[in-house]
């Protein structure tokens, strides 16, 4: 029988997922420290693709992960029971398609001040950001709305674009709709019918106090829940209609993105 001084079996098991993830992890420690070049605790890309070209994984797929990290917004992970009913402050979606970054970076941004209401805000090489466009012109190309898109992202505060190249024909795409000005405006006025139903009930308890009948007094009693349930069922739906606004806007920038993949947004003109 051959030695084994390693005691490892003549067949390795396959490694699912979680595995993989944590040996690619390792290796990228272990790479890092044999390094005599850098001691630093971090990884070039070429390094990073040349590790991950040993596990089998291709050179454009890590060219692509890279690019979407490169774009990653670290965003607060909203928790409490305001978050629970509003839902997020931010919409986003992201995707690869073809062209280069200037290419796409003008379409978005014809396609954003053409058809969203939307005007430039602020202009990077990589990045653009826009803002609801305002006066006379903007009111009424969104009350005619002949188009039929219903302007759903001009409620946001800044829609903004990142354009990342991923490789010579490709570029990822991240879109971005900060909503958090308007669910907080729905808050306040949740809040408020909240606090005059309770107001409500408060007036009413008050003048059941005061009538001396006791039958009187078990009646407005019970009246004077009314009020604060009704408050409270309107401060839940008046809150509750930001996740259809998150939602609204989530659709109009996956179908910029459909749009710029298909080429609708102008491309080809």
């Amino acid at each position: 029988m051959p030695d084994n001084p390693n005691n490892l079996p003549a067949t390795q098991p396959p490694l699912d997922r979680s595995a993989i993830e944590r040996v690619l992890a390792r290796a990228s420690e272990l790479q890092v420290a044999s390094s005599a070049t850098d001691q630093s605790g971090m990884l070039s890309e070429e390094e990073l693709i040349a590790i991950a070209k040993e596990a089998g994984i291709s050179p454009a797929t890590v060219s692509q992960a890279l690019a979407e990290e490169r774009s990653r917004v670290t965003v607060h992970e909203e928790q409490g029971f305001i978050a629970s009913i509003t839902g997020p402050g931010i919409a986003t979606a992201s995707r690869t398609v073809k062209g280069n970054q200037d290419e796409v970076l003008a379409l978005i941004d014809s396609w954003m001040q053409r058809e969203e209401s939307l005007r430039v805000q602020r202009r990077f090489p990589d990045r653009i950001t826009w803002e609801p466009r305002s006066g006379f012109i903007g009111t009424i190309q969104r009350n005619l709305n002949v188009n039929g898109r219903g302007y759903h992202l001009v409620r946001a505060t800044q829609v903004a674009a990142t354009i990342i190249p991923v490789d010579a024909e490709r570029v990822l795409v991240r879109l971005d709709a900060d909503l958090s000005e308007s669910r907080g405006a729905r808050v306040r006025v949740g809040a408020g019918a909240i606090f005059a139903g309770i107001l409500g009930s408060g007036s009413i308890a008050v003048i059941g106090s005061m009538l001396l009948a006791p039958d009187a007094f078990l009646i407005l009693g019970g009246a004077a829940a009314i009020p604060t349930l009704a408050g409270a069922a309107a401060g839940y739906q008046i809150g509750r209609g930001h996740r259809d606004l998150v939602m609204r806007a989530q659709l109009a920038l996956e179908q910029t993105l459909d749009r710029l993949e298909f080429g609708s947004t102008g491309r080809g003109r």
